[in-house]
């Protein structure tokens, strides 16, 4: 990798490579490495922003991390109407409310590195293949042409939360229960997915649809790097992956201009009664772990 960037860079171009960056462990992770394995001396690094109130962790880390290695930052604010127009749609007609910022997260350090003639981007995890939606991890991201390469970091170094949140810490990153202003609920830590409240409700919404979110992402990840065992991690998904948290619910209805009635009764429309039945206290709930 180190002799590709080498071999790729415009020697018109202060910057080597674009990295996408939230401030978040595994972009902790990838400007780290980049820097101290790989010889890059001078990525630019891009923060696609979203509306939603960011957490002091989040603010912290994304300050820390652009100290700690003097680098250059783009703060990408995408139209903040546009975001809430698009978030609005998205929710109401798919129960997916950030389709639309998820896209940019991709295609905004692509067009930066284009318009500066930057021929390389570098990208987190792949997703599909995390996930389980590909069989393939995949180096290039499919947006790759022969300008510009955008390259998945996980599939150079094998992806892992627990080595991720190891290289973030070497430079003083921070959790959630490092600062007071959010006790998040329902999930199954404190260290990733931390940078703006409103953004989890992205992942609590899967949970209407197909009886899982980020506690059971996690919780299995966590099987597999040792962390858990297949007890706690099926006793955590059975505790606390219904839970909507409710700071951030709060946040998305304020963001997107709707009431939390509105928010409870779109949600209702979406649930999957195949799978989910209310409890005595109005909660969705897993109708097989109840």
């Amino acid at each position: 990798m180190t002799q590709f960037i080498q071999e790729q860079r415009n020697i018109n171009s202060p910057y080597e490579c674009v990295v996408g960056v939230s401030g978040g462990k595994d972009s902790c992770t990838i400007v780290k490495r980049l820097i101290e394995c790989h010889g890059v001396k001078n990525p630019l690094l891009v923060h696609v922003c979203d509306e939603f109130a960011p957490s002091q962790a989040g603010l912290y880390n994304l300050d820390n991390l652009v100290k700690t290695f003097n680098l250059d930052l783009l703060n990408f604010r995408c139209a903040p109407q546009v975001f809430v127009e698009e978030t609005r749609k998205s929710f109401f007609e798919k129960l997916h409310p950030l389709e639309w910022i998820e896209k940019q997260l991709y295609a905004k350090p692509l067009q930066i590195a284009k318009a500066f003639h930057i021929p390389i981007v570098f990208m987190g995890e792949n997703s599909a293949f995390e996930y389980g939606e590909s069989e393939e991890c995949g180096i290039f991201h499919p947006a790759s042409d022969g300008q510009t390469k955008v390259i998945f970091f996980g599939a150079i170094w094998s992806y892992s939360n627990t080595d991720s949140l190891k290289q973030a810490r070497q430079m003083n990153f921070k959790t959630l229960s490092d600062f007071d202003d959010w006790q998040r609920q329902g999930s199954a830590d404190d260290f990733t997915q931390i940078d703006s409240k409103g953004y989890m409700m992205q992942h609590w919404t899967k949970f209407i649809k197909f009886g899982f979110q980020r506690v059971s992402d996690l919780a299995c990840r966590f099987v597999r790097e040792g962390i858990f065992t297949k007890e706690q991690a099926e006793q955590m998904i059975k505790d606390s992956d219904w839970i909507c948290d409710p700071l951030a619910k709060k946040d998305f209805c304020r963001t997107i201009g709707i009431t939390e009635k509105v928010f409870d009764e779109t949600v209702d429309r979406f649930a999957n009664t195949d799978i989910l039945i209310k409890d005595a206290n109005g909660h969705w709930r897993r109708k097989d772990l109840l």
